[in-house]
């Protein structure tokens, strides 16, 4: 595995890199921009395998618990609080994926859409508001139902 390729607490985003050779590009705290011959779903699984589960199990247990079925978020690690979430289905290849944590608010200016970090970086993305807003609030109620401690 490739130590710069790994998803970790400082990951804020993961993109598709439309290269020949890279798949995706992740996007660090630190503003920088890592491209990995792995797809996003090959980062995502080895990020949920590092910590015990597997992506498959973790989508399963947001969806059985949630009743999330489509553009369910990602429980990579509560103990971390690294949760994600895409903004189309996954199942396309120009899926981004957000992590929470990272974000600091959306905003929406002459027809475009864009996600400002907390470390004050902006992406733009290719979805509406509304899609943003309803993913991270599926994602922080993830987040509080798999963080509190059961009775």
């Amino acid at each position: 595995m490739n130590k710069k390729d790994v998803i970790t607490k400082s990951t804020i985003a993961l993109l598709p890199a439309f290269h020949e050779i890279y798949q995706t590009e992740l996007v660090m705290e630190s503003g920088e921009k890592i491209l990995s011959s792995k797809s996003v779903k090959q980062l995502l699984e080895e990020a949920c395998l590092v910590r015990g589960s597997s992506y498959d199990g973790r989508i399963k247990s947001v969806r059985s618990e949630l009743n999330y079925h489509r553009k369910t978020p990602l429980m990579i690690c509560q103990h971390d609080h690294i949760f994600a979430f895409p903004i189309m289905s996954p199942s396309r290849y120009t899926c981004i994926w957000l992590f929470t944590h990272h974000i600091h608010n959306f905003v929406h200016e002459n027809g475009k859409t864009a996600v400002t970090f907390k470390n004050g970086l902006e992406l733009e993305v290719p979805c509406s508001m509304a899609i943003l807003i309803r993913q991270r609030e599926k994602t922080l109620t993830a987040m509080y139902h798999f963080m509190l401690p059961k009775r």
